[in-house]
């Protein structure tokens, strides 16, 4: 079930075009004299409102644009996963974020949360990520100053990357963990 949010400025700002609208047909009513004042009135009143709508249409436009789905991260090239991440990290809290050059030693992304430096490996595939890739980023640690490990994938890792990311206490994100950090903060 997605998540609603109320946004008042919006409510009082229509409130505020209400009164006005109620004020310029007392004014109509009542003032007899200054009842051409009354339909440019309404008039403006009228482009305002449609304006608010068009503006708030192109906002919405602009959101789906942004929005990634993992389909999506699947045609990503290799440096564009790395930033797709790196804004997702951002979005997750974490500080400090930067990616590594070129010959990265194992460690695509640098992060920091909680007082904690990570060291990130981040693997676009389309088959199974293997222990080589825990071992990349487990033995690019020390080279970065890196307190903890992670690697990312939008795929499933092997028995034996598992396997060796427990007992080095490194973190993975398979596909499903993705999918779910994505729908967290879509919009990144």
């Amino acid at each position: 079930m997605s998540r609603r949010y109320h946004n008042k400025s919006t409510d009082s700002g229509t409130f505020i075009v209400f009164l006005i609208i109620l004020a310029t047909i007392e004014i109509g009513y009542y003032h007899k004299e200054t009842s051409h004042v009354a339909p440019i009135i309404i008039g403006c009143l009228i482009t305002l409102i449609l304006l608010k709508f068009t503006l708030r249409l192109r906002k919405r436009i602009k959101l789906r644009r942004q929005a990634v789905t993992l389909q999506e991260v699947d045609y990503m090239s290799g440096l564009e996963f790395e930033q797709y991440i790196a804004n997702l990290l951002r979005k997750h809290d974490f500080k400090k974020v930067s990616l590594t050059e070129k010959y990265d030693m194992g460690v695509d992304i640098i992060a920091e949360k909680n007082g904690q430096r990570w060291g990130i490996q981040t693997k676009r595939y389309s088959g199974l990520v293997k222990a080589e890739a825990v071992r990349q980023v487990i033995a690019g640690l020390n080279s970065y100053k890196c307190d903890k490990s992670m690697v990312i994938t939008n795929s499933t890792f092997s028995k034996y990357a598992i396997k060796l990311a427990q007992s080095n206490h490194c973190i993975l994100i398979d596909r499903m963990e993705l999918a779910k950090l994505i729908s967290e903060n879509p919009k990144v």
